[in-house]
């Protein structure tokens, strides 16, 4: 991505400066063109070669190393913390609240080092020896988006308990199946939790309470690590927490403690959110009555 900005840069500048090959006017546009590119392209070769030369005379070695020091070990620092993991999810959160797809914009920047966790706990399940990481790809697709992102299995569930207003009784029916395997496309779109001011609020809180719960858990010993199994994410929940630690019983069991917080966070907004739409549901058959 570097090398590239950099050439489109270069490249721009020197045509702009008409730093070209200027063909007569008789010579075909196809053939011109191509003559044009010639002194850019040889250029943008020139200095790639002469920066890879220069690094490799430094403890570097290689510009993809440049990237991955000077980047990688700061993020993998980042990206194994609790607050750091905080951090990316409260930017993900916010990302859809917007209506943007945050789990593939923080995924293109964090998953390389989750998955590195993921890969080195797998390493060690099979040697036999303690998982080293808590932070891993499947620790957020396993435990903390229960339902999809923003943990909405809670709310999809209390929308078929509690839900007063023909609406939301029949968008529980609708997001229910999807949820179960971690979809909620339906629910961040149709209820909607995107730019709504009262959901984004428990949308927001309730993945940073798991992420501080579940973390708590594992880092104290009561809930068994993330064993580096890479469990399909549209895996259903209880069966997911147990295949991803390895067949432990207290991963399942932290997929139901997390599934109660997330119930208790979401069900008061929920309430004012269902009470708004069964006041206006009531309207309207109201004054179809007075019509009739």
């Amino acid at each position: 991505m570097i090398i590239a900005l950099f050439s489109t840069e270069v490249y721009r500048y020197i045509i702009q400066k008409n730093i070209v090959f200027n063909m007569p006017d008789g010579v075909p546009p196809a053939v011109s063109k191509s003559f044009v590119a010639l002194i850019p392209g040889f250029i943008i070769v020139f200095l790639i070669w002469l920066a890879r030369l220069l690094v490799e005379m430094t403890p570097f070695e290689s510009l993809h190393n440049v990237v991955g020091d000077l980047l990688g070990t700061p993020l993998s620092i980042l990206g194994g913390s609790l607050g750091g993991s905080l951090i990316a999810e409260f930017v993900q959160m916010l990302l859809w609240s917007c209506g943007i797809h945050g789990a593939s914009i923080i995924g293109g920047i964090m998953a390389p080092i989750w998955y590195g966790a993921m890969d080195a706990n797998r390493l060690a399940f099979q040697a036999g020896e303690a998982l080293p990481s808590i932070f891993t790809t499947q620790f957020f697709q396993i435990w903390i988006n229960v339902g999809g992102s923003g943990a909405t299995l809670a709310l999809v569930l209390t929308m078929l308990v509690r839900s007063r207003s023909k609406q939301m009784k029949q968008l529980g029916r609708l997001g229910i199946g999807p949820a179960l395997f971690n979809i909620n496309e339906p629910i961040i779109f149709g209820m909607p939790i995107v730019m709504n001011p009262l959901l984004i609020v428990p949308f927001i809180i309730a993945p940073l309470l798991t992420i501080t719960a579940t973390y708590i858990g594992m880092s104290t010993g009561l809930v068994a690590r993330p064993a580096g199994i890479a469990v399909p994410w549209t895996m259903p929940p209880i069966i997911s927490g147990y295949l991803a630690t390895g067949g432990k019983v207290s991963g399942a069991v932290m997929q139901l403690v997390n599934l109660l917080i997330t119930c208790a966070i979401y069900y008061p907004f929920f309430r004012i959110w269902d009470h708004q739409k069964w006041k206006e549901e009531s309207a309207v058959e109201s004054g179809d009555k007075n019509m009739s």
